[in-house]
């Protein structure tokens, strides 16, 4: 048990580091790649949104833990700028859902692609076992923690 959790410390660790390095190059790609300026936080919103194709303001403020004032603030604003719609639930008149437009998607996409280019460039000297060895850490890593950490909903965050 002990060295189990020495190990699970390492890779919480591990994937802290990865995170920051996501988070700076990610960064680096919003602002090369963007016709339309958008924030970190916005562009959070919208990545968020892109994953999950639809979700209701509650949810996404529970996702980028961000109050649901501040969170409806940031949505009002990118579907004034035309990133994101609004869709009333069929069965409940009270409820909406947020996705993103094409043109939200475009910002999106085009980060994203920036993102897998800059990070295609640092991992092209790898071998493919190596390649092999990372594609599958990181696919078994996010079932696990799909699993563990939304067990009931089965969402891929």
């Amino acid at each position: 048990m002990k060295d189990n959790n020495h190990k699970i410390k390492n890779i919480l660790k591990q994937v802290m580091i990865f995170n920051d390095f996501y988070e700076e190059v990610i960064q680096s790609s919003i602002i090369k790649n963007q016709a339309e300026a958008v924030s970190k936080l916005e562009f959070k919103l919208l990545h968020t949104v892109y994953r999950h194709e639809k979700l209701m303001i509650s949810e996404v403020s529970e996702i980028l833990n961000i109050s649901l004032p501040n969170c409806s603030r940031y949505v009002k604003t990118a579907i004034e700028n035309g990133y994101i719609q609004k869709q009333i639930d069929l069965e409940d008149k009270r409820i909406y859902y947020i996705s993103l437009t094409e043109k939200g998607k475009q910002i999106v996409e085009s980060t994203l692609d920036s993102f897998g280019d800059e990070m295609a460039s640092q991992l092209l000297d790898l071998d493919f076992k190596t390649l092999e060895k990372l594609d599958q850490s990181f696919s078994n890593l996010n079932h696990l923690l799909s699993e563990t950490l939304f067990p009931s909903n089965g969402r891929n965050n």
